[in-house]
């Protein structure tokens, strides 16, 4: 085994690759706390090349942390330098590492992190949406990032309608979608049973393997580590051992090595499939606004429309073909723009949300008109006869209620109509074509 003496006075062993990717040069960490001084990190050195699998290996405490920190951008070192592709981002300000972060470095955390009122494809989609990538070309590139970790079938569940392992998976998406050089995984195994741990592991090395990517894990744990190709194992805030194995476990084959999950899990798995499946239909996160502004412009399209129809072909102007014409064009472009955003139809409780706060705004907008247009115009005995004694004014007001309620459903069913079976291909649009992520 090939080895070089660092700074700190270990032995590294030399990168696989001649093109280094990660160098600390000297690197200390020190924080000021009520105890006095810590010293996180000591004079460490080492070098990563690109296409390595780097476990990095520590107790609480050990300095490991610290230096996925400072690996990530995350945090500076007090003394000494780091090198990121040739980059010194060990000075750089806030923004400057921020924007390396977004470039060159894709996280995967213990936590998975994902936002939970939101499908797998707009949680993937959202690096790319901080760099101000078009919809078409982030739902694409989402797309295939899903596909790459066998999620394309779950890609419109939300992380509830996902077992730990397809949250994981997402995670490892998303750091995935922005086609970093270097992924930064911090216990990515911590929250997973073993079986699941090795199916993330197995994913893990087939990117490397066959993207080139080079990866860093965390992990206290040396049964997780073994799957790396290089452990380095962090004490004290320094660098103790630097080991290349020249065979690290293959994950794949050690899952399969292991006992078949019982059926019962399995047929409760297939179950929760099926429930998150269905829920995926019923349940969704925030409406888009643009879905709003849409529908009120495909209410003032389809009306004029049908004013042009009614004094062209018909000769005289009516109210019902402009009005029934202007609710078909408000659903139908309110469903075609909501399913253009967020990549998919909208879920039910989306349509129900968007028809009742459309007909609540819209009417309220039309009660203003009328009592700044109309009202002031009507003789007053047309209000004495309202509120005289026996007319019941609460019968009024029940019955406007019940009427709005009216349109509320009648907008939620031609949303559905639009956004579901014959047209859900159309309403969707088609992405236009972008490079894979």
């Amino acid at each position: 085994m090939e080895t070089r003496t660092g700074a700190n006075g270990a032995d590294h062993p030399a990168p696989a690759s001649s093109e280094v990717l990660i160098e600390l040069t000297r690197v200390s960490k020190e924080y000021r706390s009520e105890a006095g001084l810590v010293r996180a990190l000591r004079d460490v050195s080492v070098s990563i090349a690109r296409g390595e699998f780097v476990a990095i290996v520590g107790t609480s405490g050990s300095g490991k942390s610290t230096m996925m920190n400072i690996l990530g951008c995350l945090d500076r070192p007090t003394r000494g330098t780091y090198s990121l592709g040739g980059l010194d981002v060990g000075g750089r300000t806030n923004d400057g590492r921020a924007i390396v972060r977004n470039r060159l470095i894709g996280f995967i955390f213990q936590g998975f992190n994902l936002l939970s009122r939101t499908t797998a494809l707009e949680n993937v989609e959202l690096p790319l949406q901080y760099r101000g990538v078009p919809a078409g070309e982030r739902r694409v590139r989402a797309t295939r990032a899903l596909e790459a970790v066998n999620l394309a079938e779950r890609m419109y569940h939300t992380p509830n309608q996902l077992s730990g392992g397809q949250q994981q998976r997402v995670a490892i998406a998303r750091a995935l979608v922005t086609d970093p050089p270097l992924l930064l995984a911090d216990e990515p195994t911590g929250n997973l049973d073993t079986r699941t741990s090795y199916e993330v592991l197995a994913l893990l090395q087939r990117l490397n393997r066959e993207r080139g990517i080079t990866i860093c894990l965390v992990t206290h744990e040396h049964d997780i580590a073994a799957c790396a190709s290089r452990v380095i194992v962090v004490r004290d805030g320094r660098i103790e051992s630097d080991t290349r194995q020249d065979e690290p476990i293959d994950a794949a084959a050690a899952l399969a090595q292991l006992p078949p999950p019982q059926e019962a899990s399995a047929g409760g798995d297939r179950a929760a499939d099926s429930d998150a499946a269905h829920g995926h239909v019923l349940r969704g996160g925030p409406v888009p606004r643009s879905a709003g502004f849409a529908m009120a412009g495909g209410l003032a399209l389809g009306a004029l429309v049908g004013l042009l129809y009614d004094a062209v072909v018909l000769g005289a102007v009516g109210a019902t073909i402009p009005v029934l014409l202007g609710f078909v064009g408000e659903a139908w472009w309110g469903a075609r723009r909501g399913a253009k955003v967020l990549g998919h139809p909208l879920a039910a409780d989306q349509r129900a949300r968007l028809a009742l706060v459309y007909t609540l705004i819209t009417t309220a907008v039309i009660a203003f008109l009328a009592g700044w247009l109309v009202f002031p115009t009507l003789p007053a005995s047309s209000f004495d006869a309202w509120v005289a004694p026996g007319r019941l004014p609460w019968g009024i007001a029940l019955a406007l209620l019940l009427f709005v309620l009216a349109l509320a459903l009648l907008r939620y069913l031609l949303l559905t109509f639009f956004g579901s079976g014959f047209f859900q291909r159309y309403v969707a649009g088609r992405p236009r074509r972008a490079s894979a992520p």
